[in-house]
């Protein structure tokens, strides 16, 4: 395919510097299609123009490259510039129909792409089936939706057949437990295992008052918030999944799992437990007493004005040690009498929210509060 004399003697390294200059900020008369070619070619590589062409190209206007982008981009390299440095919906969803569009271009833009398109190119099988990786990555993508992950690992394993034996006999398993009513129905949506973060390996780091309270505990049969056993076959499973598993069933799960869950040491799978769409105000207020989770955790239910408006969560989150003392301050006036005599004499909690308790009680008193 021909194209401007200018532009093929820039790809062949024999244009001069003040034309390169030129060329790369727009100021050359070349077509615009001839131009992507030169922009991409400085702008995807670590060259001294880079700067400059991703300058210019981020000001050209969107209706002039989707009108490039109707037809077959050859070669196809501007369909990785725009991916990767133009946010446009309508762009990106043009580039990535583009029919010039290569296996190697998606898998260098992925990690680039905002999690709207991202259905796109799970879609489009013959590139991820050219190259596996590309599901990894949308696996891993910061905004990649809960649907997108769990179709990716059904991909994985119905189209690429990546299964192991002993994976494939547990899938079944819980299917069938599933389907038994023996496990809540998120487990059968549940990933493939995967390595763990760094986040998700610093979140399962844990105090060493967290971790005497957790053995503790450990001693003694788990129970829902009502006081009632949790099922051992579900406690015997969870213990097998991998940190992301948990996260995905903490999103998802029952109450049961919900239970299990939360005495998690993972920051993330705690966090994923209260943002669970099924759990209940007593779930919460239970879980706002306890003082094996993390500070973030009451934090978010403090920031729930729809929980604390329920007096059992305000007094159980005010009555935590673990709870940090600005939450504690916020709200610890809303107590009742009895309660803020307790809170008072509580050698459990910080000394100023005994003696800021033990002001207004005597206030009361008096007859000034």
């Amino acid at each position: 395919m021909s194209m401007h004399p200018i532009v093929e003697r820039f790809l062949q390294g024999t244009l001069p510097e003040p034309m390169v200059v030129a060329l790369v900020g727009g100021s050359l008369p070349v077509p615009a299609k001839d131009l992507l070619q030169a922009l991409a070619h400085v702008g995807l590589e670590e060259t001294p123009h880079a700067a400059r062409a991703l300058g210019f190209f981020a000001t050209m206007p969107e209706s002039m490259l989707a009108g490039l982008l109707l037809e077959p981009v050859e070669p196809p390299r501007p369909l990785q510039l725009v991916l990767c440095h133009r946010k446009e919906p309508a762009l990106l969803e043009a580039a990535l129909l583009n029919p010039s569009l290569t296996s190697e271009i998606v898998e260098a833009s992925v990690p680039s792409l905002p999690g709207s398109v991202l259905e796109i190119v799970l879609n489009n099988q013959v590139m991820w089936i050219e190259r596996p990786h590309i599901l990894d990555l949308l696996e891993e993508h910061p905004e990649g939706e809960y649907v997108i992950k769990r179709r990716v690992n059904e991909y994985r394993y119905e189209v690429l057949r990546l299964i192991p034996e002993e994976v494939k006999k547990d899938r079944l398993e819980i299917i069938n437990e599933v389907e038994a009513g023996k496990l809540d129905r998120a487990w059968s949506e549940l990933p493939l295992p995967k390595t763990k973060s760094q986040e998700e390996a610093d979140a399962e780091i844990e105090s060493e008052e967290q971790a005497a309270e957790r053995r503790l505990l450990a001693q003694k049969p788990l129970v829902h918030e009502d006081g009632q056993e949790i099922n051992l076959t579900v406690t015997q499973r969870i213990t097998k999944l991998s940190t992301n598993q948990k996260i995905m069933l903490a999103i998802k799960g029952g109450k049961e799992e919900r239970a299990i869950l939360i005495r998690e040491a993972n920051r993330l799978i705690q966090v994923n437990v209260i943002r669970n769409g099924r759990i209940t105000e007593s779930e919460i207020a239970y879980i706002a007493q306890m003082r094996t989770v993390n500070e973030e955790v009451l934090r978010i239910i403090s920031n729930s004005r729809e929980w604390m408006k329920k007096y059992p969560i305000t007094k159980a989150l005010v009555m935590n040690p673990r709870t940090p003392l600005p939450v504690a301050m916020t709200h610890f006036k809303r107590l009742i009498d009895s309660d803020m005599k307790l809170l008072m004499k509580d050698r459990n909690v910080p000394e100023l929210i005994r003696r800021e308790a033990k002001r207004l009680v005597e206030m009361k008193a008096h007859g000034k509060g």
